[in-house]
């Protein structure tokens, strides 16, 4: 029973992940929600108080998975290679071949979703959005801080300049990929990336 119970709850979840990115959170209504699970409303409210209280648990789960996920690639990265340049290398390979591996187009930044539609949430999950992006930035300032560290860049700029910068491309890799109809924008995105990361920080190799 417990485990019949889980899994309606992670159905629920995914199922509502999924119309809030194709849809937006204002769009999806509870009709929806069950129609598409095909669960009762008693079994919804079972599990989740309100529609409010599913957008809750949405944005936490969503959140954890994708640090998760950011954790296994920088334990791999760091697992191949001292050198803090060669590890974000590989950390931003690790990302793409996801990406590029993935059974369907990427659906979408749930972050993306709870900003644009910020007036529709509680101050609490409005918060934790907030803090979930600073997460992030903060997991890359610390990459570029170690890097700095040993490697001058050829161009002033600082850790927390470049952590902004990646966050913002690949946020706006996701909304261009999803618009284009390119899913293949988004990995093509961090590739570049990394060469203007090579750039910034590789010496020149030497010529004969």
């Amino acid at each position: 029973m417990m485990e019949r119970g889980h899994d309606t709850k992670e159905r629920i979840l995914d199922t509502s992940q999924a119309l809030i990115l194709e849809n937006g959170f204002a769009a999806t209504s509870l009709h929806n929600i069950l129609k598409t699970t095909g669960v009762t409303k008693g079994a919804f409210f079972h599990h989740f108080d309100s529609k409010a209280d599913l957008a809750h648990t949405l944005i936490r789960r969503f959140a954890a998975d994708d640090f998760a996920m950011f954790d296994e690639w920088d334990r791999r990265a760091d697992a191949l290679t001292d050198d803090p340049l060669q590890a974000l290398m590989l950390f931003l390979k690790f990302f793409e071949e996801w990406i590029d591996g993935l059974s369907k187009p990427f659906a979408g930044c749930m972050f993306a979703v709870y900003v644009y539609e910020s007036a529709l949430f509680s101050d609490d999950v409005n918060d934790f959005v907030k803090q979930s992006l600073e997460h992030w930035q903060r997991y890359y300032r610390k990459k570029f801080a170690a890097i700095i560290a040993v490697r001058p860049p050829k161009l002033e700029v600082r850790a927390a300049e470049l952590a902004e910068m990646i966050v913002a491309i690949l946020e706006g890799a996701f909304i261009l990929s999803r618009s284009s109809g390119q899913p293949e924008l988004i990995s093509r995105q961090s590739r570049l990336f990394r060469g203007y990361i090579k750039l910034l920080f590789e010496e020149p190799q030497a010529t004969a």
